[in-house]
């Protein structure tokens, strides 16, 4: 599916669901500033794609969901790739791909990130016309965007934070029970690969925010909720050695259970 929103000059949004780059080009011409969301797009729709972006390895990463730690230039695009995270029994890498050019911003994404797409169209709709003092921006869907990205991921770490206590729970209870270690490393992964996606995440942001990715113009709108997703960010990642700590005292309990167990055997032994 294809989603294209343009705007024109009176602020007003229009939605369509196109099919063809014919189509896409005749509304291009007509609007002021254009985004595409490719959602899950199929063969066809990914010819669209290839017309509007002249680079066949981006098709490539599409599929092996590569990460790009930094602003890359894609034919006469500039490419960001935000990581959504959802953990349930274990955590899920999901992107969100982003191409800035000049008046045209094209995404490309799966379905599990609809929710925060939607939330961030939404904000879009009430909010234009206040925006930059009426000027239309892409930098403020982009930086919507980054925004329930961070909330979404940030929501994960809470899920993360449940299930140590959970695992700690449980551990108390019954500390000879062998297969809350397997537990424990496996959120040891989980954490260490969100520590990344965080970081990652947090270092792109701070790159718009300083200006450089020229692309994405630095209004006071996008400055202020990259500073908000920053420090948010940033507080987190301050905290990974707490959560990490807290499964090392999980560990030190099955430790004092297996102990524990060995005295009990060799008093009934004796």
């Amino acid at each position: 599916m294809i989603w294209m929103y343009t705007v024109t000059g009176v602020n007003e949004i229009l939605a369509r669901d196109v099919a063809s780059l014919e189509e896409v080009e005749t509304l291009r011409r007509e609007a002021d500033l254009v985004w595409m969301d490719f959602v899950e797009p199929d063969k066809k729709e990914l010819e669209v794609f290839a017309g509007l972006v002249k680079e066949d390895k981006i098709l490539k990463d599409f599929k092996v969901q590569k990460i790009f730690q930094q602003p890359e230039r894609v034919d006469d695009y500039v490419l960001l790739s935000i990581p959504h995270v959802v953990f349930e029994e274990r955590l899920e890498k999901h992107l969100i791909y982003l191409f800035v050019k000049e008046k045209t911003l094209l995404t490309v994404r799966g379905r599990d990130s609809s929710k925060l797409v939607k939330r961030a169209t939404k904000t879009f709709r009430d909010c234009i016309g206040r925006v930059s003092g009426g000027n239309i921006s892409l930098s403020f869907i982009v930086g919507r965007l980054f925004h329930e990205v961070t909330n979404a991921n940030l929501d994960v770490v809470m899920a993360l934070i449940e299930s140590i206590d959970k695992l700690e729970q449980k551990a108390l209870a019954n500390p000879a029970d062998r297969s809350i270690i397997r537990s424990v490393f496996q959120l040891k992964r989980e954490i260490s690969t969100l520590e990344r996606i965080l970081w990652s995440q947090r270092e792109l942001m701070l790159s718009i925010r300083e200006g450089l990715v020229l692309e994405i113009e630095t209004t006071d709108e996008i400055q202020e909720t990259l500073d908000h997703a920053i420090s948010n960010i940033s507080r987190e990642l301050s905290l990974i050695d707490s959560h990490n700590n807290a499964l090392e005292s999980i560990l030190s309990l099955q430790d004092l259970g297996l102990i524990h167990k060995v005295e009990r055997n060799l008093i009934y032994l004796t």
